[in-house]
Protein backbone atom coordinates (compact mmCIF):
# COMPACT_ATOMS: atom_id res chain seq x y z
CA UNK A 1 0.00 0.00 0.00
CA UNK A 2 1.31 3.62 -1.03
CA UNK A 3 1.01 5.51 2.73
CA UNK A 4 2.79 8.03 0.91
CA UNK A 5 -0.02 8.81 -1.71
CA UNK A 6 -0.10 12.24 -2.79
CA UNK A 7 -3.53 12.28 -3.28
CA UNK A 8 -4.51 11.55 0.55
CA UNK A 9 -5.22 14.79 2.31
CA UNK A 10 -7.26 13.83 5.15
CA UNK A 11 -7.31 10.86 7.61
CA UNK A 12 -9.70 9.50 9.36
CA UNK A 13 -10.01 6.75 12.32
CA UNK A 14 -12.58 5.12 13.29
CA UNK A 15 -12.84 2.72 16.68
CA UNK A 16 -15.61 1.11 16.44
CA UNK A 17 -16.37 -0.63 19.93
CA UNK A 18 -18.49 -3.09 21.67
CA UNK A 19 -20.19 -0.59 24.23
CA UNK A 20 -19.04 2.39 22.65
CA UNK A 21 -17.55 4.12 19.26
CA UNK A 22 -15.81 7.73 17.84
CA UNK A 23 -13.32 8.52 15.58
CA UNK A 24 -10.94 10.72 15.14
CA UNK A 25 -9.06 13.14 12.26
CA UNK A 26 -6.58 14.55 10.96
CA UNK A 27 -5.24 16.96 8.01
CA UNK A 28 -2.00 15.70 6.47
CA UNK A 29 -0.88 18.95 5.79
CA UNK A 30 -0.27 19.71 10.05
CA UNK A 31 -0.89 15.98 10.98
CA UNK A 32 -3.10 17.42 14.35
CA UNK A 33 -5.40 14.71 15.70
CA UNK A 34 -9.05 16.46 15.86
CA UNK A 35 -11.09 13.26 18.08
CA UNK A 36 -14.97 13.90 17.97
CA UNK A 37 -15.80 14.74 21.55
CA UNK A 38 -19.41 16.32 21.08
CA UNK A 39 -22.04 13.70 20.52
CA UNK A 40 -25.86 14.53 20.12
CA UNK A 41 -27.99 13.81 23.15
CA UNK A 42 -24.33 13.36 25.50
CA UNK A 43 -24.42 15.73 28.65
CA UNK A 44 -20.23 15.36 29.07
CA UNK A 45 -17.81 15.29 26.36
CA UNK A 46 -16.29 12.28 25.56
CA UNK A 47 -14.58 10.90 22.81
CA UNK A 48 -17.04 7.91 22.12
CA UNK A 49 -21.19 7.79 21.62
CA UNK A 50 -23.01 4.86 22.31
CA UNK A 51 -22.77 1.68 20.04
CA UNK A 52 -26.36 1.04 19.53
CA UNK A 53 -28.82 0.86 16.69
CA UNK A 54 -32.41 1.33 16.37
CA UNK A 55 -34.62 0.55 13.12
CA UNK A 56 -38.36 1.24 12.64
CA UNK A 57 -40.66 -1.55 11.84
CA UNK A 58 -40.56 -0.97 8.11
CA UNK A 59 -36.78 -0.45 8.32
CA UNK A 60 -36.97 2.76 6.59
CA UNK A 61 -35.71 4.85 9.46
CA UNK A 62 -32.95 4.40 11.81
CA UNK A 63 -31.35 6.38 14.96
CA UNK A 64 -28.37 5.60 16.26
CA UNK A 65 -26.22 6.48 19.33
CA UNK A 66 -27.76 8.84 22.43
CA UNK A 67 -30.80 9.04 19.33
CA UNK A 68 -31.86 5.59 19.99
CA UNK A 69 -33.18 6.13 23.83
CA UNK A 70 -34.94 9.31 23.19
CA UNK A 71 -36.87 7.76 20.31
CA UNK A 72 -37.56 4.63 22.27
CA UNK A 73 -38.58 6.12 24.87
CA UNK A 74 -41.12 7.90 22.75
CA UNK A 75 -42.25 4.91 21.72
CA UNK A 76 -42.89 3.20 24.67
CA UNK A 77 -45.03 5.75 25.60
CA UNK A 78 -47.34 5.56 22.25
CA UNK A 79 -47.06 1.19 23.10
CA UNK A 80 -45.02 1.27 19.76
CA UNK A 81 -41.33 0.18 20.92
CA UNK A 82 -42.08 -3.18 20.94
CA UNK A 83 -42.43 -3.47 16.96
CA UNK A 84 -39.05 -1.31 16.71
CA UNK A 85 -35.73 -3.23 15.96
CA UNK A 86 -32.76 -2.43 18.62
CA UNK A 87 -29.37 -3.41 18.52
CA UNK A 88 -26.71 -3.12 21.23
CA UNK A 89 -23.53 -4.43 21.72
CA UNK A 90 -23.60 -6.25 18.44
CA UNK A 91 -20.07 -5.95 17.81
CA UNK A 92 -19.30 -9.51 19.32
CA UNK A 93 -21.77 -11.05 17.30
CA UNK A 94 -19.70 -11.39 14.36
CA UNK A 95 -17.82 -13.68 16.77
CA UNK A 96 -20.20 -14.73 19.08
CA UNK A 97 -23.67 -15.41 16.93
CA UNK A 98 -24.44 -19.04 16.92
CA UNK A 99 -26.45 -18.13 13.63
CA UNK A 100 -24.23 -18.20 11.07
CA UNK A 101 -24.92 -18.42 7.28
CA UNK A 102 -23.23 -18.52 4.49
CA UNK A 103 -22.96 -14.53 4.31
CA UNK A 104 -21.88 -14.70 7.76
CA UNK A 105 -23.43 -14.06 11.14
CA UNK A 106 -27.21 -13.28 11.74
CA UNK A 107 -28.14 -11.55 15.18
CA UNK A 108 -31.97 -11.38 16.03
CA UNK A 109 -34.21 -7.93 17.25
CA UNK A 110 -36.10 -8.39 20.60
CA UNK A 111 -39.12 -7.69 17.86
CA UNK A 112 -38.02 -11.36 16.12
CA UNK A 113 -36.61 -10.16 13.09
CA UNK A 114 -32.88 -11.88 11.82
CA UNK A 115 -30.39 -9.07 10.64
CA UNK A 116 -27.06 -10.02 8.84
CA UNK A 117 -24.33 -8.77 11.70
CA UNK A 118 -22.49 -7.06 8.78
CA UNK A 119 -25.48 -5.12 7.53
CA UNK A 120 -26.15 -3.21 11.02
CA UNK A 121 -22.77 -2.68 11.41
CA UNK A 122 -22.86 -1.51 7.89
CA UNK A 123 -25.59 1.07 9.20
CA UNK A 124 -24.45 2.08 12.16
CA UNK A 125 -20.35 2.94 10.14
CA UNK A 126 -22.35 4.72 7.88
CA UNK A 127 -24.06 6.94 10.35
CA UNK A 128 -19.60 7.59 11.53
CA UNK A 129 -19.05 8.34 8.11
CA UNK A 130 -21.83 11.37 7.34
CA UNK A 131 -20.55 13.03 10.94
CA UNK A 132 -16.99 12.72 10.02
CA UNK A 133 -17.53 13.74 6.60
CA UNK A 134 -19.63 16.54 8.07
CA UNK A 135 -16.97 17.46 10.63
CA UNK A 136 -13.92 17.57 8.07
CA UNK A 137 -15.64 19.65 5.22
CA UNK A 138 -16.60 22.20 7.62
CA UNK A 139 -13.23 23.51 8.04
CA UNK A 140 -11.91 22.39 4.85
CA UNK A 141 -11.30 25.01 2.21
CA UNK A 142 -11.97 24.12 -1.38
CA UNK A 143 -13.56 20.95 -2.37
CA UNK A 144 -13.16 18.03 -0.74
CA UNK A 145 -12.91 14.67 -2.91
CA UNK A 146 -14.08 11.38 -1.55
CA UNK A 147 -10.69 9.72 -3.32
CA UNK A 148 -8.58 12.25 -1.26
CA UNK A 149 -9.49 10.66 2.51
CA UNK A 150 -7.77 7.30 4.00
CA UNK A 151 -9.82 5.90 6.71
CA UNK A 152 -8.09 3.88 9.30
CA UNK A 153 -10.99 1.04 11.32
CA UNK A 154 -9.56 -0.15 14.40
CA UNK A 155 -10.18 -4.45 14.94
CA UNK A 156 -9.47 -6.41 17.71
CA UNK A 157 -6.45 -7.97 17.61
CA UNK A 158 -7.92 -11.78 18.41
CA UNK A 159 -10.17 -11.47 15.59
CA UNK A 160 -9.65 -14.13 12.65
CA UNK A 161 -8.87 -12.97 8.74
CA UNK A 162 -12.39 -13.88 8.25
CA UNK A 163 -13.69 -11.49 11.05
CA UNK A 164 -11.54 -8.70 9.21
CA UNK A 165 -12.80 -9.58 6.24
CA UNK A 166 -16.40 -8.68 7.29
CA UNK A 167 -15.52 -5.51 8.99
CA UNK A 168 -14.37 -4.76 5.30
CA UNK A 169 -17.35 -6.29 3.79
CA UNK A 170 -19.05 -4.08 6.33
CA UNK A 171 -17.22 -0.71 5.48
CA UNK A 172 -17.79 -1.30 1.85
CA UNK A 173 -21.83 -1.42 2.66
CA UNK A 174 -21.64 1.96 4.30
CA UNK A 175 -19.89 3.96 1.51
CA UNK A 176 -16.65 4.46 3.41
CA UNK A 177 -14.82 3.07 0.05
CA UNK A 178 -16.19 1.38 -2.85
CA UNK A 179 -15.38 -1.98 -3.84
CA UNK A 180 -12.83 -1.29 -6.83
CA UNK A 181 -8.95 -2.22 -6.19
CA UNK A 182 -8.00 1.35 -5.93
CA UNK A 183 -11.04 2.17 -3.68
CA UNK A 184 -9.40 -0.81 -1.59
CA UNK A 185 -6.53 0.60 -0.45
CA UNK A 186 -7.90 3.54 0.80
CA UNK A 187 -9.34 1.55 4.00
CA UNK A 188 -6.72 0.22 6.47
CA UNK A 189 -8.04 -2.35 8.90
CA UNK A 190 -5.88 -1.44 12.11
CA UNK A 191 -5.12 -3.82 14.73
CA UNK A 192 -6.66 -2.11 18.09
CA UNK A 193 -3.84 -2.94 20.47
CA UNK A 194 -1.04 -1.34 17.42
CA UNK A 195 -3.10 1.66 17.24
CA UNK A 196 -3.39 2.42 21.02
CA UNK A 197 0.68 1.24 20.93
CA UNK A 198 1.35 4.39 18.65
CA UNK A 199 -0.82 6.69 20.78
CA UNK A 200 1.34 5.63 24.03
CA UNK A 201 4.42 6.42 21.83
CA UNK A 202 3.25 9.31 20.69
CA UNK A 203 1.82 10.79 24.44
CA UNK A 204 5.18 9.28 26.08
CA UNK A 205 8.22 9.88 23.97
CA UNK A 206 10.03 11.05 26.60
CA UNK A 207 9.34 7.71 28.44
CA UNK A 208 10.16 5.36 25.55
CA UNK A 209 13.46 5.69 24.19
CA UNK A 210 15.10 3.04 21.16
CA UNK A 211 15.45 -0.29 22.70
CA UNK A 212 12.63 0.04 25.29
CA UNK A 213 10.44 -3.00 25.37
CA UNK A 214 6.30 -2.07 26.42
CA UNK A 215 3.69 -3.89 26.61
CA UNK A 216 0.08 -2.22 25.76
CA UNK A 217 -3.04 -4.18 27.38
CA UNK A 218 -5.82 -2.70 25.63
CA UNK A 219 -9.43 -3.52 27.47
CA UNK A 220 -12.30 -2.45 26.30
CA UNK A 221 -16.41 -3.19 26.10
CA UNK A 222 -15.83 -6.78 24.61
CA UNK A 223 -12.47 -7.94 24.46
CA UNK A 224 -8.85 -7.49 25.97
CA UNK A 225 -6.15 -7.09 23.39
CA UNK A 226 -2.15 -7.36 24.79
CA UNK A 227 0.67 -6.96 22.74
CA UNK A 228 4.67 -6.08 23.47
CA UNK A 229 6.51 -4.04 21.24
CA UNK A 230 10.08 -2.90 21.04
CA UNK A 231 11.13 1.04 20.21
CA UNK A 232 13.83 0.68 17.07
CA UNK A 233 15.26 3.96 15.43
CA UNK A 234 12.99 6.66 14.16
CA UNK A 235 10.88 5.64 16.42
CA UNK A 236 9.99 2.68 14.70
CA UNK A 237 8.11 -0.08 16.64
CA UNK A 238 8.52 -3.63 16.00
CA UNK A 239 6.19 -6.47 17.97
CA UNK A 240 8.74 -8.80 19.73
CA UNK A 241 6.08 -11.94 20.35
CA UNK A 242 2.53 -13.04 19.19
CA UNK A 243 0.06 -10.79 20.50
CA UNK A 244 -2.56 -12.34 22.57
CA UNK A 245 -6.48 -11.68 23.83
CA UNK A 246 -9.45 -13.39 24.48
CA UNK A 247 -13.43 -12.29 25.00
CA UNK A 248 -12.33 -10.61 28.61
CA UNK A 249 -14.15 -6.94 28.59
CA UNK A 250 -16.31 -4.91 30.56
CA UNK A 251 -19.45 -6.47 29.13
CA UNK A 252 -18.55 -9.54 30.74
CA UNK A 253 -18.51 -7.82 33.95
CA UNK A 254 -22.15 -6.37 33.16
CA UNK A 255 -23.74 -9.85 32.00
CA UNK A 256 -22.76 -10.84 35.23
CA UNK A 257 -23.73 -8.57 37.35
CA UNK A 258 -27.09 -8.71 35.78
CA UNK A 259 -27.48 -12.25 35.46
CA UNK A 260 -25.75 -13.44 38.72
CA UNK A 261 -25.68 -10.66 40.94
CA UNK A 262 -29.01 -8.99 40.44
CA UNK A 263 -30.84 -12.03 39.62
CA UNK A 264 -30.03 -13.59 43.18
CA UNK A 265 -31.41 -10.37 45.01
CA UNK A 266 -34.49 -9.76 42.61
CA UNK A 267 -35.14 -13.16 40.95
CA UNK A 268 -34.36 -13.62 36.99
CA UNK A 269 -38.14 -13.12 36.54
CA UNK A 270 -37.97 -9.63 38.15
CA UNK A 271 -35.08 -8.67 35.54
CA UNK A 272 -36.61 -10.28 32.94
CA UNK A 273 -40.30 -8.48 33.56
CA UNK A 274 -38.14 -5.08 34.15
CA UNK A 275 -36.67 -5.39 31.08
CA UNK A 276 -39.64 -6.21 28.94
CA UNK A 277 -42.10 -3.81 30.71
CA UNK A 278 -39.54 -1.25 31.09
CA UNK A 279 -36.62 -1.42 28.46
CA UNK A 280 -35.90 2.34 28.35
CA UNK A 281 -35.43 2.06 32.11
CA UNK A 282 -33.33 -0.73 32.29
CA UNK A 283 -30.60 0.71 29.92
CA UNK A 284 -31.02 4.20 31.96
CA UNK A 285 -30.24 1.41 34.95
CA UNK A 286 -27.05 -0.28 33.19
CA UNK A 287 -26.00 3.06 32.57
CA UNK A 288 -26.11 3.91 36.37
CA UNK A 289 -24.20 0.39 37.05
CA UNK A 290 -20.98 2.02 34.31
CA UNK A 291 -21.08 4.93 36.82
CA UNK A 292 -20.69 2.85 39.46
CA UNK A 293 -18.42 0.04 37.86
CA UNK A 294 -15.91 2.70 36.92
CA UNK A 295 -15.78 4.78 39.38
CA UNK A 296 -16.20 2.63 42.56
CA UNK A 297 -13.56 2.79 45.28
CA UNK A 298 -13.05 -1.18 45.76
CA UNK A 299 -12.60 -1.22 49.59
CA UNK A 300 -16.39 0.56 50.45
CA UNK A 301 -19.49 -0.59 50.43
CA UNK A 302 -22.25 0.46 48.53
CA UNK A 303 -25.92 1.01 47.83
CA UNK A 304 -26.90 0.59 44.32
CA UNK A 305 -29.91 2.64 44.32
CA UNK A 306 -33.90 0.77 42.68
CA UNK A 307 -34.85 2.77 39.82
CA UNK A 308 -38.47 3.87 40.58
CA UNK A 309 -40.20 1.91 37.39
CA UNK A 310 -38.19 -1.28 38.69
CA UNK A 311 -39.40 -0.69 42.67
CA UNK A 312 -42.73 -0.34 41.17
CA UNK A 313 -42.40 -3.79 38.96
CA UNK A 314 -41.25 -5.53 42.65
CA UNK A 315 -44.42 -4.61 44.09
CA UNK A 316 -45.77 -7.06 42.13
CA UNK A 317 -43.29 -9.27 43.82
CA UNK A 318 -43.94 -9.06 47.67
CA UNK A 319 -41.58 -12.20 48.49
CA UNK A 320 -38.78 -10.83 46.92
CA UNK A 321 -39.02 -7.55 48.18
CA UNK A 322 -39.68 -9.14 51.60
CA UNK A 323 -36.76 -11.33 51.24
CA UNK A 324 -34.44 -8.35 50.22
CA UNK A 325 -35.21 -6.03 53.12
CA UNK A 326 -34.73 -9.08 55.53
CA UNK A 327 -31.10 -9.67 54.14
CA UNK A 328 -30.50 -5.56 54.15
CA UNK A 329 -32.21 -5.09 57.94
CA UNK A 330 -35.20 -3.50 56.38
CA UNK A 331 -33.45 -1.78 53.42
CA UNK A 332 -35.73 -2.67 49.84
CA UNK A 333 -35.18 0.59 47.77
CA UNK A 334 -31.56 -0.21 46.91
CA UNK A 335 -29.21 -2.69 46.73
CA UNK A 336 -26.26 -3.54 49.30
CA UNK A 337 -23.26 -4.05 47.25
CA UNK A 338 -20.13 -5.35 49.95
CA UNK A 339 -16.81 -4.96 48.06
CA UNK A 340 -16.40 -8.45 48.79
CA UNK A 341 -19.62 -8.80 46.03
CA UNK A 342 -18.12 -6.35 43.85
CA UNK A 343 -15.19 -8.37 43.58
CA UNK A 344 -17.20 -11.35 42.67
CA UNK A 345 -19.31 -9.63 40.04
CA UNK A 346 -15.48 -8.68 38.35
CA UNK A 347 -13.74 -12.15 39.55
CA UNK A 348 -13.94 -14.39 36.19
CA UNK A 349 -13.41 -11.34 33.87
CA UNK A 350 -9.88 -10.30 35.09
CA UNK A 351 -9.41 -13.46 36.25
CA UNK A 352 -9.13 -14.33 32.21
CA UNK A 353 -7.97 -10.99 31.80
CA UNK A 354 -4.85 -11.66 34.19
CA UNK A 355 -4.66 -14.98 32.70
CA UNK A 356 -3.57 -13.55 29.08
CA UNK A 357 -0.96 -11.14 30.49
CA UNK A 358 0.46 -13.87 32.26
CA UNK A 359 0.68 -15.91 28.96
CA UNK A 360 2.48 -12.88 27.26
CA UNK A 361 4.81 -11.79 30.49
CA UNK A 362 5.70 -16.28 30.17
CA UNK A 363 5.94 -15.62 26.29
CA UNK A 364 8.37 -12.95 27.16
CA UNK A 365 10.68 -14.73 29.35
CA UNK A 366 11.39 -11.54 31.31
CA UNK A 367 9.24 -8.26 32.22
CA UNK A 368 9.27 -5.17 30.06
CA UNK A 369 9.70 -1.47 30.91
CA UNK A 370 6.15 -0.13 30.88
CA UNK A 371 3.27 -1.63 31.07
CA UNK A 372 0.41 0.94 29.32
CA UNK A 373 -3.33 0.12 30.22
CA UNK A 374 -5.73 1.88 27.24
CA UNK A 375 -9.50 0.97 26.77
CA UNK A 376 -12.55 2.60 28.99
CA UNK A 377 -12.42 -0.70 30.79
CA UNK A 378 -9.02 0.15 32.12
CA UNK A 379 -10.76 3.01 34.14
CA UNK A 380 -12.27 0.55 36.65
CA UNK A 381 -10.12 0.90 40.42
CA UNK A 382 -10.35 -2.97 40.50
CA UNK A 383 -8.78 -3.95 37.04
CA UNK A 384 -6.50 -1.19 37.74
CA UNK A 385 -5.75 -2.73 41.80
CA UNK A 386 -5.59 -5.93 40.26
CA UNK A 387 -2.94 -5.48 37.33
CA UNK A 388 -0.79 -3.88 39.99
CA UNK A 389 -1.10 -6.21 42.45
CA UNK A 390 -0.28 -9.26 39.68
CA UNK A 391 2.56 -7.52 37.73
CA UNK A 392 4.05 -4.55 39.34
CA UNK A 393 7.10 -6.74 39.75
CA UNK A 394 7.87 -7.37 35.74
CA UNK A 395 7.61 -3.52 34.90
CA UNK A 396 9.34 -0.72 35.89
CA UNK A 397 6.49 1.07 35.67
CA UNK A 398 2.34 0.66 34.57
CA UNK A 399 1.11 3.86 32.66
CA UNK A 400 -3.04 4.82 32.77
CA UNK A 401 -3.39 7.60 29.98
CA UNK A 402 -5.53 10.58 31.48
CA UNK A 403 -8.30 9.34 28.75
CA UNK A 404 -7.62 5.69 28.28
CA UNK A 405 -10.50 5.40 26.06
CA UNK A 406 -8.95 7.75 23.56
CA UNK A 407 -5.93 5.61 22.69
CA UNK A 408 -7.59 3.33 20.03
CA UNK A 409 -9.40 6.15 17.56
CA UNK A 410 -6.54 8.74 17.80
CA UNK A 411 -3.84 5.95 17.37
CA UNK A 412 -5.69 4.91 14.54
CA UNK A 413 -5.46 8.42 12.77
CA UNK A 414 -1.70 8.21 13.78
CA UNK A 415 -1.49 4.68 11.89
CA UNK A 416 -3.19 6.14 8.70
CA UNK A 417 -0.63 8.41 8.81
CA UNK A 418 2.27 6.23 9.34
CA UNK A 419 1.98 3.06 10.17
CA UNK A 420 5.05 3.23 12.28
CA UNK A 421 4.65 -0.77 13.17
CA UNK A 422 7.40 -1.93 11.40
CA UNK A 423 7.11 -5.64 12.01
CA UNK A 424 4.83 -8.49 13.75
CA UNK A 425 4.73 -11.73 14.51
CA UNK A 426 2.69 -14.18 13.20
CA UNK A 427 0.44 -16.31 15.12
CA UNK A 428 -0.64 -18.51 12.60
CA UNK A 429 1.06 -20.84 9.45
CA UNK A 430 -0.13 -19.96 6.49
CA UNK A 431 0.39 -22.26 2.73
CA UNK A 432 -1.69 -23.81 0.52
CA UNK A 433 -2.32 -27.02 -0.81
CA UNK A 434 0.09 -28.79 -3.48
CA UNK A 435 1.56 -32.33 -4.60
CA UNK A 436 5.10 -33.50 -4.15
CA UNK A 437 6.84 -36.20 -4.84
CA UNK A 438 6.31 -39.17 -2.67
CA UNK A 439 8.74 -39.82 0.27
CA UNK A 440 9.14 -43.91 0.79
CA UNK A 441 8.58 -44.37 4.58
CA UNK A 442 7.60 -41.24 5.57
CA UNK A 443 4.50 -40.26 3.38
CA UNK A 444 1.25 -41.87 4.53
CA UNK A 445 0.10 -44.91 1.70
CA UNK A 446 -3.24 -43.34 1.48
CA UNK A 447 -1.95 -40.11 -0.20
CA UNK A 448 0.25 -42.11 -2.75
CA UNK A 449 -0.82 -41.86 -6.42
CA UNK A 450 0.70 -42.71 -9.56
CA UNK A 451 1.60 -39.42 -12.26
CA UNK A 452 1.15 -41.04 -15.77
CA UNK A 453 2.20 -37.14 -16.51
CA UNK A 454 5.53 -37.70 -14.40
CA UNK A 455 6.20 -40.73 -14.80
CA UNK A 456 6.92 -41.31 -10.94
CA UNK A 457 4.77 -41.55 -7.43
CA UNK A 458 3.38 -37.99 -5.83
CA UNK A 459 1.91 -37.80 -2.25
CA UNK A 460 -1.47 -35.69 -2.48
CA UNK A 461 -2.45 -32.83 0.14
CA UNK A 462 0.87 -31.71 1.32
CA UNK A 463 0.84 -28.15 3.27
CA UNK A 464 3.09 -26.42 1.21
CA UNK A 465 4.51 -23.54 3.75
CA UNK A 466 4.70 -19.47 2.70
CA UNK A 467 5.62 -18.67 6.62
CA UNK A 468 5.99 -20.37 9.78
CA UNK A 469 3.60 -19.72 13.03
CA UNK A 470 6.07 -17.46 15.44
CA UNK A 471 7.81 -15.72 12.10
CA UNK A 472 8.61 -12.49 12.52
CA UNK A 473 7.06 -10.37 9.45
CA UNK A 474 8.25 -6.82 8.30
CA UNK A 475 5.09 -4.42 6.94
CA UNK A 476 6.52 -4.97 3.30
CA UNK A 477 6.82 -8.66 3.67
CA UNK A 478 6.35 -10.87 1.19
CA UNK A 479 6.83 -14.54 0.32
CA UNK A 480 6.68 -15.87 -3.65
CA UNK A 481 6.45 -19.60 -4.18
CA UNK A 482 6.35 -21.58 -7.90
CA UNK A 483 4.12 -23.91 -8.78
CA UNK A 484 3.03 -25.87 -11.71
CA UNK A 485 0.57 -28.47 -13.28
CA UNK A 486 0.09 -31.83 -12.75
CA UNK A 487 -1.09 -33.02 -16.04
CA UNK A 488 -0.14 -31.47 -19.68
CA UNK A 489 -3.46 -30.09 -20.73
CA UNK A 490 -4.30 -28.75 -17.44
CA UNK A 491 -6.53 -25.47 -17.88
CA UNK A 492 -6.70 -24.32 -14.25
CA UNK A 493 -4.58 -24.06 -10.85
CA UNK A 494 -7.01 -23.98 -8.26
CA UNK A 495 -5.19 -23.21 -4.94
CA UNK A 496 -6.54 -23.47 -1.02
CA UNK A 497 -5.00 -21.74 1.20
CA UNK A 498 -4.91 -23.06 4.83
CA UNK A 499 -3.86 -21.81 8.36
CA UNK A 500 -3.00 -23.22 11.60
CA UNK A 501 -1.46 -23.06 14.90
CA UNK A 502 0.61 -26.17 14.48
CA UNK A 503 4.49 -25.44 14.55
CA UNK A 504 6.09 -26.42 10.92
CA UNK A 505 2.87 -28.59 9.09
CA UNK A 506 3.03 -31.07 6.72
CA UNK A 507 -0.30 -32.36 5.46
CA UNK A 508 -3.29 -29.91 5.17
CA UNK A 509 -6.00 -32.80 6.73
CA UNK A 510 -3.95 -32.64 10.41
CA UNK A 511 -5.89 -31.82 13.29
CA UNK A 512 -6.12 -28.06 13.40
CA UNK A 513 -5.31 -27.40 10.18
CA UNK A 514 -8.45 -24.99 8.78
CA UNK A 515 -9.20 -24.18 5.10
CA UNK A 516 -8.92 -20.11 5.08
CA UNK A 517 -9.77 -19.38 1.36
CA UNK A 518 -9.35 -20.61 -2.50
CA UNK A 519 -8.15 -18.80 -5.86
CA UNK A 520 -7.78 -20.31 -9.61
CA UNK A 521 -5.81 -18.76 -11.96
CA UNK A 522 -6.35 -19.85 -15.54
CA UNK A 523 -4.86 -20.73 -19.21
CA UNK A 524 -6.63 -20.83 -22.59
CA UNK A 525 -3.05 -21.92 -24.33
CA UNK A 526 -2.13 -25.24 -22.99
CA UNK A 527 1.36 -25.59 -25.05
CA UNK A 528 3.53 -24.90 -22.39
CA UNK A 529 2.23 -28.41 -21.33
CA UNK A 530 3.78 -29.43 -17.58
CA UNK A 531 6.07 -25.97 -18.00
CA UNK A 532 3.32 -23.71 -17.07
CA UNK A 533 4.51 -21.85 -14.36
CA UNK A 534 2.46 -19.87 -11.93
CA UNK A 535 3.67 -17.65 -9.50
CA UNK A 536 1.78 -16.89 -6.56
CA UNK A 537 2.82 -14.32 -3.62
CA UNK A 538 1.44 -14.03 -0.51
CA UNK A 539 2.06 -11.03 1.60
CA UNK A 540 1.92 -10.98 5.56
CA UNK A 541 3.01 -8.01 7.43
CA UNK A 542 -0.05 -6.14 6.91
CA UNK A 543 -3.15 -6.14 8.98
CA UNK A 544 -4.91 -8.05 6.09
CA UNK A 545 -3.20 -10.91 4.17
CA UNK A 546 -3.38 -10.58 0.07
CA UNK A 547 -2.76 -12.55 -2.25
CA UNK A 548 -1.49 -12.35 -5.94
CA UNK A 549 -1.43 -15.56 -8.50
CA UNK A 550 0.58 -14.75 -11.87
CA UNK A 551 1.28 -16.86 -14.69
CA UNK A 552 4.58 -16.15 -15.29
CA UNK A 553 4.58 -16.29 -19.15
CA UNK A 554 1.95 -14.58 -20.01
CA UNK A 555 1.52 -11.84 -17.04
CA UNK A 556 -2.15 -12.92 -16.41
CA UNK A 557 -2.90 -12.06 -12.89
CA UNK A 558 -5.32 -12.76 -10.28
CA UNK A 559 -4.45 -10.44 -7.32
CA UNK A 560 -7.18 -10.26 -4.16
CA UNK A 561 -7.56 -10.83 -0.69
CA UNK A 562 -8.01 -14.07 0.17
CA UNK A 563 -11.65 -14.74 0.27
CA UNK A 564 -12.08 -16.79 3.22
CA UNK A 565 -14.14 -19.21 4.35
CA UNK A 566 -17.50 -19.23 6.03
CA UNK A 567 -16.26 -22.39 7.69
CA UNK A 568 -13.08 -20.67 9.47
CA UNK A 569 -12.49 -21.69 12.48
CA UNK A 570 -11.73 -19.54 15.08
CA UNK A 571 -10.41 -21.70 17.55
CA UNK A 572 -7.19 -20.88 15.51
CA UNK A 573 -6.60 -17.96 17.21
CA UNK A 574 -8.08 -19.40 20.36
CA UNK A 575 -8.61 -17.36 23.35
Amino acid sequence: MAFDDKSIKVVVGIDFGTSRSGYAYAFLDDKKIIPKTQWFGQNVPYVKTLTQILYSPDLQEKWWGYDVKKVLAEKRKNDEAKDYHFFERFKMSLRESQDVTSEGPSITSQAGKKFLAVDVIADYLRFLKYFAWKDITKVTSGHLKEKEIRWCLTVPAIWTDADKQLMRSAAQKADIIGTSEEDAERLILALEPEAAAMYCQEKDQHQLQEGNRFMVVDSGGGTVDITVHEVLAGKKLKEVITGTGGTYGSTYVDKYFIEEFLASKLTSKVIESYYEEEPIDFLDMMDDWENAKCNLDPTKERFFPIRTKLYKILRKFPNVLEKLADEQDGEDESIYISPESMKQIFKSTLDGLVQKVQEQFEKLGTGCDIMYLVGGFSTSPLLQKRISQEFADKVKKIVIPPIPGAAVVEGAVAFGIDPSIRSRVSRLAYGADCCRKFKKGKDPLDKKFWSEEHNEYYCNGCFNIFIESGDEVGIDEKVTRIYTPMEKDQKQMPFTFYATKKFHPIYIDEQGVTEIGQLTIERADTSSGLDWKVEVVMYFGKTEIKVEAKDVETGKMEKTSLRFSATYSKELIGE
